[in-house]
């Protein structure tokens, strides 16, 4: 399995020049096309009562009035890096709309958002949201900070669960091509969990994948990670997300809810 088409979310807030350079990076990397889906309608905003209809109304036409920036910005970006790439309007919902989209492509690059713009807090639900609805992986790039030229260090924060599991296949293309893959583990409860990390290890190793594990013997995993992709200069994190119900994550806290607010490099996660 390869990588053949990237989708790129287009939105006028303040992450699209990060994840267009990050998603025209890695489709320079990995061969393939980028396709940029941009959405007039706004995420989360229901058209209820005459109020609320003007204002998607007036939402709807400030993103045709920024689409032709946005546009050429993605055009001078795929031309720089030499790759394929088309630009599609939907007149839609952006959640709804990328979730038919996810289906015909292989990987969808988003971005974190928190700088508080109208366009920002529009965007700031869509990789939770997307990643729970959509049937593939998704990049969540972290806005305003530095993005890898290419993908040459991928960090794997695993544990023995269905959704680590899912990221994990969903990112062999992109582990084959990285020059080093660490597999952490991080022993939280009485799991042994570092049996699993070696297991992984070895498969990975069948795939070509130049990959090491480390092992925690104890520690939190939402601290642990953070420092760890930092040190280990990952330029990528592979995980699962929600392994545990939202719910629980929203009143005990839990890794997924840490790093989708902050992440500490761009995270490529499944459900």
């Amino acid at each position: 399995m390869s990588i053949r088409t990237v989708l790129l979310h287009a939105a006028p807030d303040s992450g699209f020049s990060d994840r267009l350079a990050f998603a025209a990076g890695l489709a320079r990397q990995t061969g393939a096309h980028l396709k940029a889906v941009y959405t007039l309608y706004p995420a989360g905003v229901p058209r209820v009562g005459r109020a609320l209809s003007i204002y998607v109304n007036e939402l709807v036409r400030e993103a045709k009035e920024k689409e032709a920036t946005l546009k050429a910005q993605f055009e001078t970006a795929v031309a720089e890096a030499g790759i394929n790439g088309v630009w599609q309007t939907i007149e839609g919902e952006v959640t709804a709309a990328l979730r038919d989209e996810v289906t015909f492509a292989d990987v969808t690059v988003v971005s974190e958002t928190r700088y508080g713009t109208v366009d920002d807090e529009l965007a700031a639900t869509l990789p939770e949201h997307l990643a729970l609805a959509c049937n593939g992986p998704v990049i969540v790039v972290p806005t305003g900070k530095p993005v890898p030229a290419r993908i040459g260090r991928v960090l794997v924060a695993w544990k023995p669960s269905r959704e680590a599991g899912h990221a994990v296949r969903f990112a062999l293309p992109v582990l084959a091509l990285a020059d080093q893959v660490e597999v952490l583990t991080v022993e939280e409860s009485k799991t042994d969990v570092a049996a699993s990390g070696a297991k992984l290890t070895a498969y990975l190793s069948t795939h070509g994948v130049n990959a090491t594990h480390r092992h925690v013997p104890e520690g939190q995993a939402g601290v642990v990670i953070p420092q760890e992709a930092q040190k280990f200069g990952a330029d990528l994190l592979v995980m699962g997300i929600y392994s545990r119900s939202r719910l629980a994550e929203m009143i005990l806290g839990g890794v997924t809810a840490s790093l989708l607010v902050d992440p500490p490099v761009p995270l490529f996660v499944a459900h």
